[in-house]
């Protein structure tokens, strides 16, 4: 049985144009795969936190990590690029913190301080047209030596404090 000509070339430009579609279509900021997960889930004042990142590809150009709810250079962390000697980059958000980049994209950040808190964003590069996004919000947790519910009730009434403290 022979396919007429017109519907051959009907056929073979809608497999070309859904091939295309297929081959090009690369998300620019996809956040579907990335999962941050925090350790521990609430930090308190001093205590280390990692930000452990999920669902990072084997291979990628490098990863930002930025604190603020914009990413551009001035609330960037770091840059962590693997193939450099010394791979992390600091950026010029990282101040007087300190923080370490790991290969598979997570970070830790040494000592946390409520000034810490806020909302923390990777950006892993696969490649110059495909960036990988997460975000996670980080509330670093005050001093409080009054029991875990009473010194969250308390912030909440007072967070322009410091530190809160109870004699027992």
């Amino acid at each position: 049985m022979k396919i007429p000509t017109r519907t051959q070339g009907h056929f073979s430009k809608s497999l070309l144009l859904s091939a295309l579609i297929l081959a090009l279509w690369m998300p620019q900021g996809s956040q579907a795969a990335l999962h941050i997960q925090k350790i521990p889930e609430q930090p308190q004042k001093n205590q280390d936190l990692l930000l452990s990142v999920q669902g990072v590809p084997d291979t990628f150009q490098d990863i930002n990590w930025y604190l603020g709810e914009e990413t551009y250079g001035g609330t960037r962390l770091f840059t962590y690029i693997p193939e450099l000697l010394r791979p992390q980059r600091d950026g010029s958000a990282m101040k007087q913190r300190d923080i370490v980049g790991f290969p598979n994209g997570s970070m830790l950040l040494r000592r946390a301080q409520p000034t810490d808190s806020g909302t923390y964003q990777v950006a892993i590069t696969i490649n110059p047209a495909w960036t990988m996004k997460a975000k996670t919000e980080v509330q670093v947790a005050r001093e409080c030596a009054g029991g875990a519910q009473l010194c969250q009730a308390l912030e909440l009434l007072h967070p322009q404090l410091d530190k809160i403290s109870f004699l027992t």
